[in-house]
């Protein structure tokens, strides 16, 4: 199983992958979000958001690390569903094209997912890189190691094709999109899917409010868990 990862890590790293939006020059930039959202039909949900994205550019090379993670209190649930993911990618870019490494961290109560470890290699390719759109693709190969809540831990090789852009509408307006597919290299039938689309708009030189839509899909969910995710999340961004 070893050797076939590295065959594959080392084939795949030679075609395409997604690689991290970086800076457009030298130097660290980020953003602080904040959200809050209340639900009530026939239950009560209430959900608090917090990302933090830090960026740095240094010539060809560029370093990100993120933090996500929500709190999610349900009526008549006492604990808190809570989930999150860390990230650290490093590119580096020379025109449109990318060498990418990622380390992944992520737990999701909800999911059963008490914590998984995910690794990445690959290439980007920016077909369209302007100052007001955005397009991105490619594929990466990923090694993971899932811990569930309960049951034993699961190693897999999975290969990940992603399709991202960025439009700005106008001046204060922009779209963000992120498409990631994920199958099992090693069982047919088994893969993820996650769409994001955001709209943010900008309230002053460094204030944003932001409009997230994110939609998960398991094909192999944790016994009693439903295949599908789906999460709406208005936050207040700070970017510096």
């Amino acid at each position: 199983m070893g050797k076939k990862f590295l065959l594959f890590s080392l084939l795949f790293s030679c075609i395409f992958a997604f690689a991290s939006n970086p800076s457009e020059t030298d130097g660290i930039k980020g953003n602080f979000d904040l959200g809050l959202n209340y639900t009530q039909n026939i239950q009560k949900t209430l959900q608090f958001n917090n990302v933090f994205l830090l960026r740095y550019k240094k010539g060809k090379s560029n370093f990100s690390l993120g933090n996500n993670i929500s709190f999610i209190s349900k009526t008549g649930e006492e604990q808190l569903l809570n989930k999150g993911t860390q990230d650290f990618k490093y590119s580096y870019k020379r025109k449109k094209l990318g060498a990418d490494i990622s380390l992944q961290h992520l737990y999701d109560i909800s999911r059963s997912i008490k914590t998984r470890w995910t690794s990445g290699l690959g290439l980007s390719y920016a077909f369209i890189q302007k100052d007001d759109k955005k397009l991105v693709i490619g594929i990466s190969a990923l090694k993971e190691k899932e811990t569930p809540i309960s049951g034993e831990v699961k190693i897999q090789n999975r290969m990940s094709a992603n399709l991202d852009f960025s439009i700005k509408l106008n001046k204060n307006i922009e779209l963000l999109g992120a498409n990631n597919y994920q199958p099992n290299i090693e069982e047919a039938g088994d893969f993820r899917l996650k769409t994001m689309l955001a709209l943010r708009i900008n309230l002053s030189p460094h204030f944003l409010l932001s409009i997230n839509n994110t939609f998960n899909y398991d094909s192999f969910p944790a016994e009693g868990i439903p295949e599908t995710d789906y999460q709406l999340i208005n936050s207040i961004s700070y970017t510096f």
